[in-house]
């Protein structure tokens, strides 16, 4: 209609200027409010604020988002909903169904489905534990307490945990700043979130040698949050910075064997990654006591066809799986599956940075294929690292294959199917030693510098 009379492209911009005008007046109107009142800080800085209006209400909502469209200016609406609203049970408790697991609704109750111990609840344990004992300790978390397990440390250590709210790169300054003063802090974040504050892991904690703890939650796939939510890059980051120490966890005690070698690590950054998954017992059950981290060891679960504890003149593996992380667990699966195929020596990374050098030296020199798999990208991931740790030591390694995550989104769906998709489950990997072992011969092996 404004196009077809004359003027009307006029009335059409004056019209959200003369809605602003009208707002102003009844804001300045309103008993109680002081003349030229901005009613809101927002206004302070030139935006308009509009609000709070019902979420909940759709014809008004859209009849608000349709006018703030057209106003002349960057604007502000508030728009207040309810967290799970028109399911009782989600509203009295939105933390508890922001992303809950398979639950039933029985009568007046709902009962959620547990379906085994996760990595988030076991490093809650773990930190309860380690805050008893060490009063150095002291521990942070950015608006996730409930999805890192910090909501177990803070009400019973107020004064040495934080909950900083969505703000990851003040949550890790702060850190630093209780590690300069002599205190043992970890922070612990998802993964994806890590990106916030990596200026901060690296000017304020690398560049000034200060010992923070990262944990990671989350790391790898994540199941059903999608791409926004993988942690797929922290890797690739935090290798960057000197000195930095990073490891990957396999099951519960060795999470606690990491978690106890972060406490007494003090040369600079240290960082454990952990999945959103339950823990297994697979490696308990077959090799029993977990031992104790050091730095820039690998552990075999395969001791049988450890190169480093074979008799002399012992038929060395057909091929060597290199694993960071939670993915060791299916490639002891894998290495099952082929057992009558192939002789795999299975290896438990531990470490990312720094790697085991020892070890590559003595799979590569001696011609075993190697697979390495990761829930992480293989841009500049671990089997990146252990690539770079070759050629430094001039070894061949064309008898490797390398499998993590994709260089491309993975969408949504359950955790187990994403690792199928990617080529990181027992089936992937089964296929990777296949591969490898395929691979031909390369040059003979220079001799140790």
């Amino acid at each position: 209609v404004l196009r077809s009379i004359p003027g009307g492209s006029l009335v059409k911009e004056a019209y959200p200027l003369a809605g602003e005008a009208a707002k102003a007046v009844i804001r300045d109107s309103t008993p109680g409010a002081k003349a030229g009142s901005s009613g809101g800080w927002f206004e302070h800085f030139g935006l308009v604020n509009v609000g709070p209006i019902d979420g909940h209400d759709f014809p008004t909502l859209i009849e608000f988002l349709t006018e703030a469209r057209d106003f002349a200016r960057p604007c502000v609406l508030h728009v207040k909903t309810i967290k799970g609203k028109g399911f009782d049970f989600a509203e009295s408790d939105a933390s508890k169904f922001h992303s809950p697991s398979p639950f039933e609704r029985e009568g007046c109750r709902v009962e959620i489905k547990k379906e085994g111990r996760s990595f988030t609840s076991a490093v809650g344990d773990m930190l309860v534990d380690l805050m008893k004992r060490d009063e150095r300790v002291c521990v942070a978390t950015a608006a996730m307490p409930d999805g890192t397990g910090v909501s177990k440390v803070l009400p019973l250590f107020p004064d040495r945990a934080f909950d900083t709210g969505i703000c990851e790169s003040h949550a890790l300054d702060m850190m630093a700043g209780l590690a300069k003063t002599g205190f043992k802090p970890f922070l612990a974040v998802y993964s994806t979130f890590l990106q916030r504050a990596f200026d901060q892991a690296f000017q304020e904690v690398s560049l000034q040698g200060l010992a923070v703890r990262l944990l990671l939650d989350r790391a790898g796939l994540v199941g059903g949050d999608g791409a926004v939510h993988h942690g797929f890059c922290d890797v690739s980051l935090l290798r960057t910075l000197p000195s930095a120490c990073i490891m990957a966890a396999i099951d519960e005690p060795s999470l606690a064997a990491g978690i106890e070698f972060m406490r007494s690590f003090d040369e600079g950054l240290s960082a454990m990654r952990y999945p959103r998954d339950n823990v297994s017992s697979v490696v308990v059950d077959r090799l029993g006591a977990t031992p104790a981290f050091e730095l820039g060891r690998a552990r075999c679960l395969t001791p049988e066809l450890d190169v480093d504890r074979l008799a002399p003149g012992a038929s060395l593996p057909d091929v060597a799986v290199l694993a960071f992380g939670t993915p060791a667990i299916d490639a002891l699966k894998a290495a099952d599956q082929l057992a009558g195929e192939y002789r795999v020596a299975v290896y438990d990374a531990r470490f990312a940075k720094p790697v085991d050098t020892r070890l590559i030296r003595a799979l590569l020199s001696r011609k075993v294929p190697v697979v390495t798999v990761e829930d992480h990208s293989t841009i500049g991931g671990f089997g990146a690292a252990i690539v770079e740790a070759a050629q430094e030591m001039h070894l061949d390694a064309s008898r490797m294959v390398r499998i993590g995550l994709p260089d491309a989104w993975v969408i949504q769906d359950s955790r187990s199917k994403q690792l199928a998709d990617v080529g990181i489950d027992a089936a992937g990997i089964a296929r990777a030693i296949r591969q490898a072992a395929a691979l031909p011969l390369g040059p003979a092996a220079p001799s140790s510098p």
